[in-house]
């Protein structure tokens, strides 16, 4: 696959609009990992692990959790590099941060994504 490829994966992935459609662009291997020691981070792998983490974010933010990328960049054959800003609230807290994410994509489909933050503590926080 090419970078070119890889980098429109990541880019459907990031427009797509539901949970459904996101999770179909995964590997039914594939592997979320969040830095940190909140309720979402740590290795999420396969199609319901995936799904199960993004609910719980969404649960946890009311809704309001937004992640918007910045830039990306394909970094190699079936690499992409980006760099994003989240933000969301609920009773009591908020959060507005910038992280980084390395996706990895393979015959189509997301095999991996890490993703660090750069405020850590706020994120477990806000996430505990």
């Amino acid at each position: 696959m090419s970078d070119i490829i890889a980098l429109g994966v990541v880019q459907k992935a990031l427009a797509v609009g539901d949970l459904d459609g996101f999770v179909r662009l995964w590997d039914p291997d594939g592997v979320w990992t969040h830095s940190g020691h909140s309720q979402i981070s740590g290795p999420h792998a396969g199609h319901w692990e995936i799904a199960e983490m993004v609910r719980i974010a969404l649960e946890v933010s009311g809704g309001t959790l937004k992640a918007q990328p910045i830039e990306l960049v394909a970094a190699g054959k079936d690499s992409v590099l980006g760099y994003f800003e989240l933000d969301a609230q609920r009773p009591g807290a908020k959060i507005h941060q910038y992280g980084f994410q390395r996706w990895v994509v393979r015959n189509g489909k997301i095999v991996s994504l890490d993703t660090v933050y750069c405020d850590q503590d706020e994120f477990d926080e806000f996430f505990k």
